[in-house]
């Protein structure tokens, strides 16, 4: 081994819920690993630290603002043995390389050091698609911010973007996204959503909508951007062809949330083509032995105290392979998703470890998302020419997760496919 490199039992990069969870999991159930964390920003806490969202209620029991939960996060492991790096950067993956032990690269404002560990952890999180890769007609005026950008920018640097704005998208990071701007004082033109549902929850829309007297323009596309220096107004187009002009100087892109999986390239980690994020079984490994993945590098935007108990799992699973007589030989099915279904995750599972969950939407578990919101349908599970399972929604919105009881699932007598494809087939409404 390199004498300058410098030997840990388990590094983890990213100090979001995910990546924090599963540092403090790991010190409460194996004390006496030596576990470092890497974070490129200042603080820890990932986007929470800037968000209105509620956090906290299934990992920590109660619910916090995005600023607290993100101190508390802070907090608790700062009280532990955990190595902390904040401002350090992780540039270079090379799992495997050293005799099976993970070679990481990092830069920090010490400089550059090289890391050699047995368990590595990746909790990079994810971002929003920038608006570069939207293919918006516009000259590139001034003005134009993601919702993450707003969200640091009012709430952790106290700007003022505009004056009056327009929020392109209406996931729930656009809701967040009206909050922030009537904190900073900026008047809304209207949100605009090209399918013809909000992807969220519709009352919570509707009553924001009725509450703050601000239109929403569903079925909407946007033509143009107006404006050579600083925006001027947004040119909408519907379908059946007219056009709507709304005067603002600052637009907000939102949603399209994709993992922050730079990392892996040129890795032997295998990616999901669905998201971009790492593939991984129901351990939270990937198809590199000892390299586990959680949180929101795994799909994109999701619920945080859900990532964080992902983290908690990833820790379990670095138990369990450190306790070599609990290990067993499982056999693992894959899952496949079929449009409109975005993705599963995870992607692996073992039918011999299946668990009925009472409450299933308060543990990560195996979950899906639809690119749009649909309603009457019904989501199947087929193994080969077999249905194996299936259940009716009257509703499924767009980029929310959605839990699937795998343990449902007819796993019972031989010739199983090993892969499990999930559909969504039209159903009519009852009467």
């Amino acid at each position: 081994m390199d004498s300058e490199s410098i030997a840990v039992d388990v590094v983890v990069v990213g100090g979001g819920p995910a990546g924090v969870s599963a540092c403090l999991e790991l010190s409460r159930i194996v004390p006496g690993l030596k576990t470092v964390l890497f974070e490129s920003e200042n603080d820890l806490g990932g986007i929470p630290r800037s968000s209105y969202l509620p956090f906290g209620m299934r990992d920590l029991k109660r619910f916090y603002t995005g600023a607290q939960y993100a101190r508390k996060l802070n907090e608790q492991v700062r009280r532990t043995r955990v190595e902390v790096h904040t401002r350090s950067t992780v540039f270079d993956l090379r799992p495997g390389e050293e005799q099976g032990r993970h070679c990481l690269y990092v830069v920090s404002p010490e400089g550059a050091q090289r890391y050699v560990c047995r368990f590595l952890v990746l909790a990079t999180g994810c971002c929003e698609i920038p608006f570069a890769a939207r293919l918006i007609p516009s000259g590139r005026p001034a003005g134009i911010f993601t919702g993450w950008q707003l969200q640091q920018m009012v709430r952790l640097f106290r700007l003022k973007p505009g004056k009056r704005a327009v929020v392109l998208g209406s996931e729930d990071a656009a809701l967040s996204s009206l909050m922030t701007l009537r904190e900073a004082g900026v008047s809304v033109a209207g949100m605009i959503e090209e399918d013809g549902e909000c992807q969220t929850y519709p009352f919570l829309a509707r009553t924001m909508s009725r509450c703050f007297r601000i239109p929403i323009y569903l079925e909407a596309v946007v033509k143009s951007i107006l404006g050579s220096d600083r925006v001027e107004g947004v040119e909408l187009m519907s379908p059946r062809g007219g056009t709507t002009h709304l005067e603002c100087d600052t637009v907000i892109v939102t949603g399209q949330f994709r993992p922050i999986s730079n990392l892996l390239d040129a890795t032997p980690i295998a990616r999901d083509p669905a998201t971009s994020g790492p593939i991984v079984d129901m351990d939270l490994m990937t198809f590199v032995r000892d390299v586990f993945a959680a949180g929101n590098l795994l799909r994109g935007g999701d619920m945080h105290d859900l990532c964080a108990l992902e983290g908690r799992i990833v820790a379990k699973s670095i138990q369990r392979r450190l306790d070599s007589r609990r290990l067993e030989e499982d056999r693992w099915v894959s899952l496949r998703a079929a449009p409109p279904i975005r993705f599963v995750v995870p992607q692996k599972i073992a039918p011999s470890r299946m668990q009925s969950r009472l409450f299933p939407f308060l543990s990560p578990g195996v979950a899906i998302q639809v690119a749009h919101t649909v309603r009457n349908v019904g989501l199947e599970a087929w193994s080969g020419s077999t249905k194996i399972w299936e259940k009716s929604y009257s509703r499924l919105i767009a980029n929310h997760r959605i839990t699937i009881p795998v343990s449902q699932f007819g796993w019972q007598g031989d010739g199983r496919d090993e892969e499990i494809e999930l559909r969504l087939m039209p159903q009519r409404p009852s009467r």
